[in-house]
């Protein structure tokens, strides 16, 4: 998801940095790997396609929002649990971002009233597999499911 989502922001020449925790991807080159530090620091916007913490801790909480540039944008495609509900209230509220997208939700449906009825955040309903694309490799996996139980 991740890159296609690079692929499209690059047509709008954005300079695309990523991080992941397995390293540089080798059939990326035409990105910038970065440390998750510098990711926080460098960006203006700021997508999430991550799997989260086996623990459900959040990746992003308040250390991480303090590393941020003033008037971030940040979205949240991967899971509920990797932000921080309280602290992205807080950096909301601060100025800290500039605006939030989010498709997740720690809770369905999604109970933090104060977050989903904020002028400066944009939601949708867990739509990121909507897709033809998404929907066919979902098709696919549950085929060789059904094979390897044959």
């Amino acid at each position: 998801i991740g890159r296609e989502l690079a692929k499209k922001v690059k047509a709008l020449e954005m300079k695309i940095i990523y991080t992941d925790i397995l390293g540089p991807a080798k059939d990326c080159p035409e990105y910038t790997f970065v440390s998750m530090e510098q990711l926080l620091t460098d960006s203006d916007f700021i997508s999430l396609h991550i799997p989260g913490n086996k623990d459900k801790s959040p990746v992003i909480s308040k250390p991480e929002f303090s590393k941020m540039k003033d008037g971030v944008y940040l979205i949240n495609c991967a899971r509920g649990s990797v932000i921080d509900e309280v602290a992205l209230l807080e950096a909301l509220n601060s100025g800290k971002l500039a605006g939030v997208g989010i498709d997740v939700y720690p809770e369905e449906p999604p109970q933090n009233l104060e977050l989903i009825s904020h002028e400066r955040v944009s939601l949708t309903p867990h739509i990121g597999a909507s897709t033809k694309e998404a929907q066919k490799r979902i098709g696919q996996e549950i085929v060789s499911i059904v094979k390897e139980d044959i």
